[in-house]
């Protein structure tokens, strides 16, 4: 049976379904600036292979956060958004979408619903083990060779120019945008996750370091991480970090620009 609430009208009490746009206080979205204003817009914008399905999921702990697969936000901006179509994706009050940047993105990434009501997790990762992330994941049985020039234009020309516009945002609106790393999270996941729903404004009181499946299916590769550590439903301590790839260490170690950007970052 649907949960119900109370409404009086005229003088007489009847009972009516429960919204499911309702605020933590229980005050209907419904008001002068449209039926959607007291929802929230979370978006999770990094680079492929840093965390951001794993951080989905954790946020989705929460009961009042969405439990979606990707969704691609890029599309609710610009001139004509459909706003009212990316609000009914899910009845929840936080409405989480990721979609890390895809090659053809560097320069334009990340494109962001302009609403007022938003909140913005920007998720970055040491540029080594996401460029050795990203060789295994676009080259498949082919990674195990050494592609020095592959690996390069992965840290240079993707890894790069994404970071540095994920790290000026943060700069740009702290208030509305967070930069996470996912060596924090995974280290950490309890408190990052509390720090995130208290950004996030969930009613969420303690943080994670467990979670579920998207709600309406599972995790597939191409639009999810599928991989064995995500199906755990736990996040994975984090290992001591070890360089198989010594040619792409000693590239990076001596690369002033990547070497400037993972400074700022916190990495080195």
């Amino acid at each position: 049976m649907a949960p119900t609430c109370r409404s009086t009208i005229g003088g007489a009490t009847i009972r009516v379904p429960a919204s499911p746009f309702l605020t933590p206080s229980g005050e209907s979205n419904v008001n002068s600036s449209g039926l959607h204003a007291a929802r929230q817009l979370v978006l999770i914008a990094s680079t492929m292979r840093s965390g951001s399905t794993l951080l989905k999921a954790l946020l989705a702990y929460a009961p009042d956060v969405s439990d979606l697969n990707e969704v691609n936000f890029q599309k609710y901006a610009g001139t004509n958004p459909r706003l009212d179509q990316m609000w009914g994706l899910a009845p929840q009050r936080i409405l989480v979408l990721k979609r890390p940047a895809w090659y053809h993105e560097t320069r334009r990434y990340p494109r962001l619903p302009g609403l007022a009501n938003r909140r913005v997790i920007l998720l970055v990762r040491d540029v080594y083990p996401t460029v050795e992330s990203l060789r295994r994941m676009s080259l498949g049985w082919l990674a195990g060779k050494e592609r020095p020039r592959f690996d390069r234009w992965l840290a240079k020309a993707y890894w790069k120019p994404v970071t540095e516009r994920l790290l000026a945002l943060s700069r740009q609106a702290p208030d509305q945008m967070r930069l996470v790393r996912y060596e924090d999270l995974v280290a950490r996941p309890q408190e990052k996750t509390l720090e995130l729903f208290r950004f996030i404004g969930s009613v969420q009181s303690v943080g994670t370091d467990t979670y579920s499946e998207p709600a309406r299916g599972g995790w597939r590769w191409g639009i999810d991480d599928n991989s064995p550590k995500i199906r755990s439903l736990r996040v994975q301590a984090p290992k001591p970090a070890a360089i198989t790839n010594p040619q792409l260490g000693d590239w990076i170690e001596q690369d002033q620009a990547l070497q400037l950007l993972r400074r700022e970052l916190g990495y080195c």
